[in-house]
């Protein structure tokens, strides 16, 4: 068990790496943020002098390095435009990505385990077709077309929920419903194919012969058993959907993690956009971790080396 999590722990870090040179690049190559840091009619001094102050003076390797060696400290610097410490800036939204995040990740675990469900048990009848239907409809269909619709019918025709921010409860439904359908799309035709192909297994079969009720069997011994891929597919979809949100929560105004990335790439400004992109990196990593844990929980047979 430690072996394997020094290995995973190792592996985590060079995801991390990876993630942060990428970002350290990308953004540089969106341009100069002198250029929206100080009026137009400022010398050339002035611009010397900030970009000296901003550190943007040294060569790109000395300014990433320095950046690691912050990071690893647990300071990702200062933004440009806020002029307030990353990190507090990204915690202070981070709350609100969870949020968003957390209620479509159980739209879609509830739905995706439900419709998984009832099309395994009613294969190849006029249920499981529609819960094909509508799982093939789900993948297509793109987010941000979704949600405009959403907020053309229940927020400006029906009036019936708000448009966007985050003051009500209410608010998190439109965009959770959005983020939630490609996930829950996937996650019903993977519990399907699983299911299916658990019930047909000689042990599902052996215990219906001795007699045992239905549910038991359906709940003690198949579902639990078609839980692996599906715990897998679980664990990936709640990292995607933390940084899938970056779309809806522009879409819907949330005042997430998502929306402050955006903002950080429009303003030029590195540090924030740095920290922001390493922050979901790291939550993404974790959640894969616990994901590997929770294996074990589920199936006494993995053993994690």
């Amino acid at each position: 068990m430690s072996t394997f999590l020094v290995r995973r722990l190792f592996s985590a870090c060079l995801v991390l790496l990876g993630v942060s040179l990428a970002t350290f690049m990308v953004a540089r190559s969106t341009g100069d943020p002198i250029t929206l840091l100080v009026p137009s009619n400022a010398t050339e001094a002035a611009r010397t002098e900030l970009r000296a102050h901003l550190g943007l003076d040294q060569p790109a390797p000395v300014q990433y390095a320095l950046f690691l060696l912050h990071a690893v400290q647990g300071d990702l610097g200062s933004s440009f435009v806020y002029k307030q410490r990353v990190l507090d800036l990204v915690v202070n939204r981070l709350g609100a990505t969870f949020e968003l995040a957390l209620a479509a990740f159980a739209i879609a675990l509830v739905l995706g385990i439900g419709l998984g469900m009832l099309a395994a048990l009613k294969r190849n009848t006029v249920v499981d077709f529609a819960i094909t239907a509508f799982t093939m409809m789900g993948l297509a269909i793109p987010p941000f077309w979704l949600g405009l619709i959403l907020i053309i019918v229940f927020a400006v025709r029906l009036q019936v929920l708000p448009v966007s921010g985050s003051d009500t409860a209410a608010a998190v439904i439109l965009p959770a419903i959005t983020l939630s359908l490609q996930s829950t799309a996937r996650l019903a035709r993977l519990l399907r194919s699983s299911m299916i192909e658990v019930l047909e297994a000689d042990y599902i079969r052996t215990a219906r012969a001795k007699g045992l009720m239905g549910r038991r069997v359906l709940w003690l011994h198949a579902f639990r058993n078609a839980l692996i891929p599906l715990v897998t597919m679980a664990g990936l979809e709640l990292g995607d959907l933390i940084s899938s949100a970056v779309v809806i929560e522009a879409i819907f105004a949330w005042p997430g993690l998502g929306r402050l990335a955006i903002t950080a790439v429009a303003q030029r400004d590195f540090p924030l956009l740095q920290g922001a992109v390493l922050v979901a990196a790291a939550c993404f990593v974790t959640i894969n971790l616990l994901v590997d844990w929770l294996y074990t929980r589920i199936d006494p047979r993995v053993v994690l080396r």
